[in-house]
């Protein structure tokens, strides 16, 4: 079966995915760029939400068009939605330091064990980037980039991979 890439930016809350959106609009117009958070509210289950990205996704491709969604989507959580099969899955992580994320999640009202939560949810994807995916994810630290150069940086890499497929 022919494999579509399917670029997944992942990362604790407080990386930047969400910031990254508009650039990614801007800078990657040939694919389709997409706000896993989008459907929160109608529905109310993560692994549902993400089930329908990926046909969302499935039907983009069909179109000829690759699919840039932004979200925090691991592996495991991957190999249990219907359509995996049709995409070759790119990680993109996005982090920062603790002290960035404090200052990004305490804006949101975010409470401390929150916090740690995300905190510790970051360290895993540093440590993990390179054995826990398929192939290894790059990390972009997003501490002091601009969401603009984030998204060029996620561009480079998307085009890198594309010439290579």
């Amino acid at each position: 079966m022919n494999q579509t890439p399917l670029f997944l930016i992942t990362g604790a809350s407080g990386s930047g995915k969400t910031r990254v959106i508009t650039e990614l609009y801007r800078e990657c117009p040939e694919h389709v760029v997409l706000d896993l958070d989008a459907l929160w509210g109608p529905v109310d289950d993560w692994d549902k939400i993400k089930n329908i990205w990926i046909h969302v996704a499935h039907q983009m491709a069909l179109n000829q068009r690759m699919t840039i969604l932004c979200g925090t989507f691991l592996p495991w959580e991957f190999d249990k939605v219907d359509l995996k099969d049709h995409f070759r899955v790119y990680y993109i992580g996005l982090h920062c330091s603790d002290e960035v994320r404090e200052t990004r999640l305490r804006a949101r009202g975010w409470d401390d064990q929150s916090i740690q939560d995300h905190q510790e949810f970051n360290h895993w994807i540093v440590m993990n980037a390179e054995q826990s995916f398929d192939p290894a994810m790059p990390l972009i630290d997003t501490s002091v980039l601009s969401p603009e150069e984030v998204a060029l940086r996620i561009k480079a890499y998307i085009k890198q991979i594309c010439v290579s497929s």
